[in-house]
């Protein structure tokens, strides 16, 4: 075999071998172990996704709290750092767990609203919470109303009696006490379901039988004093 024709055999032989290891590479990339792994990563992406939807869903009437809300916020907004999800996905579980927690909360509100007494302490961090994180809204709004009625009837009202009937007889206003004597009496501005409540028609009682009594007890002293 002449030099020509050997040139050319150890060229295609060079060829040959440089294919083979081409194709075994490739073979390689797509291997079990490599193809499992991506699906692995796959399956993990939608696991943590339908797991965060999972915690959205378990969030409930009786549990929700602004506490659960920023949890979960964290978790969501840690995931998609992570990249488990994408944005859209990300965006998609932010607007379940704001609107879910909404109306939730929401419920909740008119939930404590209705116990009796009401536990205002737990409403007002709720309502803090629902209009700091979303804004003024009518539904809050009508809520936080009610509260700040109660809250004038059931303590402020009653601070306004004490300060009446610890004042000497001398500075007694008789328009003064008529006038409170009715607002207790009637709570014009409180709502009709709140009115209605054992605890608060406590306070009513207690803060009208006190006024009569002081009353009793001024024109006792007003007779006395024109005799």
């Amino acid at each position: 075999m002449n030099q020509k024709y050997r040139g050319l055999y150890f060229l295609g032989a060079t060829l040959g071998v440089g294919l083979l290891i081409v194709g075994s590479m490739k073979l390689m990339s797509s291997s079990p172990a490599q193809h499992g792994a991506r699906k692995q990563s796959a399956i993990t992406m939608a696991s943590g996704h339908k797991v965060l939807e999972n915690k959205i869903q378990e969030l409930s009437e009786d549990n929700v709290s602004p506490a659960q809300y920023n949890n979960l916020l964290i978790e969501i907004n840690n995931a998609a750092s992570q990249n488990l999800f994408n944005k859209a996905i990300q965006d998609m579980l932010l607007q379940q767990l704001n609107g879910r927690y909404t109306q939730l909360s929401i419920e909740r509100s008119n939930k404590l609203l209705r116990s009796d007494p009401v536990k205002q302490a737990e409403l007002n961090i709720l309502v803090a919470h629902l209009e700091s994180t979303f804004g003024p809204t009518a539904e809050v709004a009508t809520i936080k109303n009610k509260v700040k009625a109660l809250n004038h009837y059931t303590e402020v009202l009653p601070q306004r009696v004490n300060s009446l009937i610890n004042q000497g007889f001398a500075e007694f206003d008789e328009s003064g006490y008529r006038a409170l004597m009715n607002e207790l009496e009637r709570m014009p501005n409180l709502d009709a379901n709140l009115k209605r409540k054992k605890s608060v028609l406590a306070v009513r009682n207690t803060g009208v039988s006190k006024l009569q009594q002081f009353h009793r007890n001024y024109e006792n002293w007003n007779l006395n004093m024109n005799l």
